[in-house]
């Protein structure tokens, strides 16, 4: 992917999040308090990319369908954390600026931590 792309792909992606953590929390009141607060920090981290990017990240929260299962949702959350920390570690890849790749390899690190959280999350469902 080109840089713009990615950038794109990063700003997009953490909407998403927002949005189905948000609508999730609703749905499944188990998760309620791992997705609030899942929210509160892409919600931040949309914030800091903005300002990385110089970047429009407006974000005006989208009505989504829930999942249909709080382990539908949990997958889909982990395929998310992966592609994220992926886009992440492309984008420091491509940075010049050393702070800011600083920043950017910080989120790809708390993607990687948001991925071992949901897959522990999953295997507490499953005892």
């Amino acid at each position: 992917m080109t840089f713009k792309e990615l950038v794109r792909s990063a700003i997009c992606g953490e909407m998403e999040d927002i949005s189905a953590c948000v609508t999730d929390g609703e749905a499944f009141p188990a998760a309620a308090a791992f997705y609030g607060g899942l929210a509160d920090e892409k919600r931040e981290r949309l914030k800091e990319l903005g300002r990385i990017f110089r970047e429009g990240t407006g974000f005006r929260q989208r009505r989504i369908e829930a999942s249909r299962s709080l382990e539908a949702s949990l997958r889909a959350r982990a395929a998310r954390a992966s592609e994220a920390a992926s886009v992440y570690a492309a984008l420091v890849r491509q940075m010049n600026k050393p702070e800011y790749k600083e920043a950017l390899k910080a989120f790809g690190d708390r993607e990687l931590i948001i991925l071992g959280e949901v897959r522990a999350f999953q295997a507490g469902l499953k005892k």
